[in-house]
């Protein structure tokens, strides 16, 4: 697939969506100036964003948000931005094998996160792990004792 510049509209728009979806200031810690998409072949919409070569998230047109790579996950903890999950030390090497994170292994979590939000999953030390995607919202995940918390898409290697 070819990739390109996108236009200044579409680079705006991609911001929005980051600040919406992850908070104010995403949007500019995710796309800066310098970043490519790759577009659908048949409708010619945005599918993928690249940053130096490295995927940072694919935009999901079905509902118009945007799916984290574990790229676009460093860069949103990096800056401290994003929806963010503190696991128990004991599921940490589960997560780093991109197995799902339980609701009994929550520390903490963003009070905001609502069901199928993008989440990223973090060490009691703060150290990124990977990201996912939210099966409940905050406030079941550090009460519930039972039952997956996050799906988690990729987890980091050590």
């Amino acid at each position: 697939m070819k990739r390109e510049r996108p236009s200044l509209f579409e680079l705006r728009q991609l911001k929005c969506i980051a600040d919406v979806q992850f908070g104010i200031g995403s949007g500019d810690v995710l796309f800066s100036n310098d970043i490519l998409v790759e577009r659908s072949k048949s409708t010619k919409r945005i599918r993928y964003v690249y940053l130096n070569q490295y995927r940072i998230c694919s935009y999901r047109v079905t509902d118009g948000f945007l799916v984290l790579s574990l790229m676009g996950g460093e860069l949103l903890h990096s800056a401290n931005c994003g929806n963010k999950v503190v696991c128990h030390p004991d599921a940490e090497p589960f997560i780093r094998k991109s197995k799902s994170l339980f609701s009994q292994h929550v520390l903490e979590s963003n009070k905001d996160i609502l069901v199928k939000d993008e989440v990223i999953i973090t060490s009691k030390t703060n150290e990124f792990l990977g990201v996912g995607t939210a099966k409940l919202s905050s406030q079941y995940m550090q009460h519930l004792k039972r039952g997956v918390a996050v799906n988690t898409r990729k987890g980091k290697k050590n």
